[in-house]
């Protein structure tokens, strides 16, 4: 099992939609997401894997966490941190990192 990939994120009224591959966004309501946790994964750079700075996103009922990747969404990652970190603390959902 991979990690699913986040290309586009919106966190709002209790609610993270996730857009993966294709074309259909994933909604979660908060109380199915178990936590958030910022992470050190790494990419695959040619030849060679670097280390990248990630956020993973485990969901109720899923196998594998949702991996939003530093670089991989246009925003800033410190800005996606920080609305991730204000949405967990609203819903009450674990943040660690």
């Amino acid at each position: 099992m991979s990690a699913q990939l986040v290309r586009e994120f919106n966190a709002d009224l209790g609610e993270l939609s996730l857009l993966t591959s294709g074309k259909h966004w994933k909604r979660f309501n908060a109380n199915k997401i178990e936590k958030i946790q910022r992470t050190t994964g790494s990419k695959k750079v040619l030849f060679f894997s670097k280390p990248v700075e990630t956020i993973e996103i485990h969901i109720q009922g899923e196998d594998t966490p949702y991996i939003i990747q530093k670089g991989s969404i246009k925003d800033d990652f410190q800005w996606i941190v920080d609305v991730l970190k204000r949405f967990a603390e609203k819903n009450k959902v674990p943040f660690s990192g």
